[in-house]
């Protein structure tokens, strides 16, 4: 793979590309034809993706560390020098933590919020100038069903994506009509490495029982692709919770609780 990813458009960006659901992302990006920029740490990773997928379609490995902001806007403007600024941007990369709040240090809730929310909005300055300038393109924004309503030891992390739906859906706003779409993403619980933080020990079972497969929740995200949504919920029947707590904010506290807080057994 040379220099040319822009050559043919469309060109895609999709964070945390080296595991689990941004992986999945860009498989399906490549069936599609899509020629896509991966970034995340994990450049090993990345180099046997990238190199799967050029056997598809046009696909290069970007070593980005998200959760550094002295480095961050001057790495984005040289990736988008070398390969051209993207016309699909997935802000997928995260992780979380399971620990109450207090038991949070600050230094742990700022990077969350760094990685979760500060980097995804530098990714979308960066990118969607050109994207108006061209009168196309469309930003999806991965979130998770915890910012419908925080969870159980999620406080920080639930935060910081319901700050990035209602960035979403202010963007969506002020560039109504402009040919770009934005869409934020709000899956369940998905079996991927996020829960293979130490803790997290204590869900094991209920995420090898209850989590969705990565593949399943990237189908749903790329296609929005072709049928644009401001809000997409995996699985759907997740859009109840925002009926329940509009009807009894009561009711929603107590089902959320019960289902997060950690199972003696």
């Amino acid at each position: 793979m040379g220099r040319n990813i822009t050559d043919i458009q469309p060109v895609a960006l999709v964070t945390g590309a080296s595991s689990g659901i941004g992986a999945e992302v860009a498989r399906l990006l490549a069936m599609r034809g899509c020629r896509t920029i991966l970034v995340a740490r994990r450049m090993d990773r990345l180099n046997l993706l990238a190199s799967e997928l050029s056997n598809v379609a046009p696909c290069v490995g970007v070593q980005l560390d998200l959760s550094d902001p002295t480095s961050l806007d001057g790495r984005l403007r040289d990736i988008f020098a070398e390969y051209g600024k993207p016309d699909i941007v997935f802000n997928n990369a995260g992780y979380g933590l399971y620990k109450p709040f207090l038991d949070t240090t600050s230094a742990e809730s700022d990077q969350l919020w760094q990685v979760l929310y500060r980097a995804p909005a530098a990714i979308i300055r960066a990118t969607l100038p050109a994207m108006l300038a061209n009168r196309r393109g469309h930003i999806i924004n991965i979130a998770s069903i915890s910012a419908a309503f925080g969870p159980y030891g999620h406080g920080p992390y639930a935060a910081a994506k319901a700050a990035l739906i209602t960035l979403t859906q202010s963007l969506a706003c002020e560039h109504q009509g402009s040919g770009v779409h934005f869409s934020y993403v709000l899956p369940g619980v998905v079996r991927t490495e996020f829960f293979d933080d130490p803790s997290y020990a204590n869900l094991q079972h209920q995420i090898r029982r209850h989590g969705l497969s990565a593949s399943l929740v990237a189908q749903r995200i790329v296609r929005l692709l072709d049928r644009p949504r401001l809000a997409t919920y995996v699985p759907r029947a997740y859009r109840m919770i925002d009926i329940i707590r509009a009807v009894s904010p009561r009711l929603a506290l107590k089902m959320v609780a019960g289902g997060s807080r950690p199972k003696v057994r």
